[in-house]
């Protein structure tokens, strides 16, 4: 199965690479913005020496690791945006006639142009920010691959139940709800601690963005403890769970085009 996903994605790129400009174009406007996002961090610290104990190479590490994530996601699970249009426009009655997973279907379906670029950002900058602050070691670098495994998985989870809500909602198709939720994760930029307690519990719980980026910062940094990796691993599986389970029950409640 993970031969034919890749062989799948392959195949997606070559299709959007016959249109070289367009292919180039997004590309370069996916790093532009994701750079332009990256310039806050360093205004802000210009005019402060610190935020609620963070350093600015610390914020920067929280941004590479949702940049990785938000990227992967883009990359290889572009097809959880594709969903609402699948159900409005009848191409999920053609999902269900096949003998495979639907899930599998609808991860494997596209590919995000920008999520490239994205990815390319958070990837080269994560090295250099662990460097930068002597984390950069068997260690850090083995963590650091285990907290972009369980927050890639947890990004695609949070995005999968955003959309979902299509099986339930005749909007035509159009909906902010997977919307708002993706735009959650622009809070999770900053420490924790900025935040009042609502708003901790939501980025924690609720929408758990945190556990894709603060969370394994404050591991690496020393302000959490190591066994905060087992809430990672296991919140990102259960998180998952419950995305799968409410994929399938939208699955129970989809009408077909044709009824």
């Amino acid at each position: 199965m993970i031969k034919i996903f890749l062989n799948m994605k392959a195949q997606y790129i070559k299709t959007e690479m016959e249109y070289s400009a367009n292919f180039w174009m997004m590309l370069f406007s996916g790093v532009l913005t994701r750079l332009v996002s990256m310039a806050a961090p360093f205004v802000i610290y210009s005019n402060l020496p610190d935020i609620a104990g963070w350093k600015r190479d610390e914020i920067y590490l929280i941004l590479s690791f949702l940049f990785i994530a938000e990227g992967l996601c883009s990359v290889l699970f572009e097809g959880i945006w594709q969903m609402p249009a699948m159900v409005f426009d009848g191409k999920f009655d053609c999902i269900l006639s096949r003998p495979v997973s639907p899930l599998f279907q609808v991860l494997s379906y596209g590919m995000g142009l920008q999520g490239i670029s994205v990815f390319l950002v958070g990837a080269v900058s994560l090295p250099v920010f662990l460097r930068r602050l002597g984390l950069f070691h068997l260690r850090g670098v083995i963590l650091s691959l285990f907290f972009v495994l369980c927050g890639t998985l947890l990004c695609m989870s949070i995005y999968l139940i955003g959309n979902c809500v299509v099986f339930w909602f005749d909007a035509g198709g159009r909906t902010t709800i997977p919307y708002t939720l993706s735009r959650v994760g622009q809070y999770a930029r900053y420490p924790l601690e900025i935040y009042p307690g609502i708003m901790r519990f939501l980025l924690l719980f609720l929408v758990p963005y945190g556990f894709i980026c603060i969370v394994p910062v404050e591991i690496l940094r020393g302000s959490s403890p190591m066994s905060f990796c087992y809430s990672i691993a296991g919140g990102s599986l259960g998180f998952f769970l419950l995305a799968r389970a409410v994929f399938y029950r939208g699955i129970r409640h989809y009408e077909s085009v044709g009824m």
